[in-house]
């Protein structure tokens, strides 16, 4: 099947990198550039732009209850309404805040700013200092505890408790990246090697996860919460989390087509069985896993840099590191 430079629905070409897109709870999708600014496109296609930093936006997530967080290299971090209004939520002194975020049940946000981790709801404020620099955050499914990746392990904290140290998650090598299994029975953290490293959470049993070519950048959960999709191969790899063992002494699930390129980001259907891959060679495409067939989306000669699902599963938001951004219906 030949692969299409567009299959259809709305596209842009913007004037810097693409660092990340989502879709907040009503429907509004962000694309968040290098140059600082937000691309803002609503249900109907109209776009609108804001510039909430002074300087490159470095992470971008959905604001629990409408519009859209971003940090920057400026130290700010921004909530930008669907209407384009910008917010300062909070301003570090020398610091980039690169890793945000968020707990749609609490309402939390969190923030990281070199080896401090912030935890906002409303005008409180709590801090968590780390021995090295903070490179990943995840709230637990339920909001209430924060994994902080660092160092040699991850440090979990409560989110309104005081007083407390924190329980770590310890294994030797750099965490970039951490996320919790949708049940909150498994936390998983990416490395600076080509692996990622779990713990289940009841007895804290190490799972180490190896084999890729490449480090894992990019990780999605399938709407059951059955396997954790990721990056940093020819194929997405799929691992099981089903049952008490997780992915232990399992072999992980290899899907999609195979091409000369690597997967670089992926995304995951809330409605549908279905996984979403970009790849170095710009290829993005979807993989319905209840009744096996690719279906192509694009190929843009340059590396796909996000990904994103609407809420309904309907649409498709990709991003390119040239600043190429679209917007696909998902059928």
């Amino acid at each position: 099947m030949s692969t299409p430079e567009l299959r259809d629905g709305s596209s842009w070409t913007f004037d810097a990198f693409v660092v990340g897109c989502v879709f907040d709870g009503d429907g509004t999708c962000a694309f968040a550039l290098g140059d600082g600014s937000l691309r803002l496109v609503d249900s109907q296609g109209t776009v609108k732009e804001v510039t909430p930093h002074n300087g490159a936006c470095l992470s971008l997530v959905a604001h629990p209850k409408s519009g859209f967080v971003t940090g920057g290299d400026d130290g700010r971090l921004v909530h930008t309404s669907d209407e384009g209004a910008s917010v300062e939520l909070a301003k570090t002194r020398g610091k980039w805040i690169e890793q945000v975020a968020v707990a749609p049940d609490t309402g939390l946000i969190a923030y990281a700013a070199g080896k401090e981790a912030v935890i906002l709801h409303g005008d409180e404020r709590a801090s968590f200092a780390h021995g090295t620099t903070v490179a990943g955050l995840a709230f637990d499914p339920k909001g209430r505890r924060l994994a902080a990746a660092h160092y040699d392990g991850v440090s979990l904290w409560w989110a309104k408790a005081s007083n407390q140290g924190a329980k770590v998650m310890k294994w030797k090598g750099s965490h970039l990246g951490v996320t919790w299994s949708p049940d909150g029975r498994f936390l998983v953290s990416t490395m600076q090697e080509n692996a990622l490293h779990g713990w289940r959470m009841e007895d804290a049993a190490d799972m180490r996860m190896t084999g890729y070519p490449a480090k894992v950048k990019s990780w999605a959960w399938d709407r059951r919460g059955k396997f954790m999709f990721t990056s940093g191969a020819p194929r997405v790899i799929g691992w099981p989390f089903a049952g008490r063992s997780g992915p232990m002494d399992k072999e992980p699930r290899e899907i999609g087509p195979q091409r000369d390129a690597l997967i670089t980001v992926v995304a995951a259907s809330p409605r549908r069985d279905a996984i979403a891959a970009g790849m170095s060679d710009g290829t993005v495409w979807i993989e319905h896993l209840d009744d096996p067939g690719t279906e192509y989306v694009a190929l843009k000669g340059e590396a796909i840099s996000a990904l994103a699902f609407s809420p309904d599963g309907k649409a498709l938001a990709l991003a390119s590191e040239s600043g190429f951004a679209a917007l696909i219906p998902v059928g």
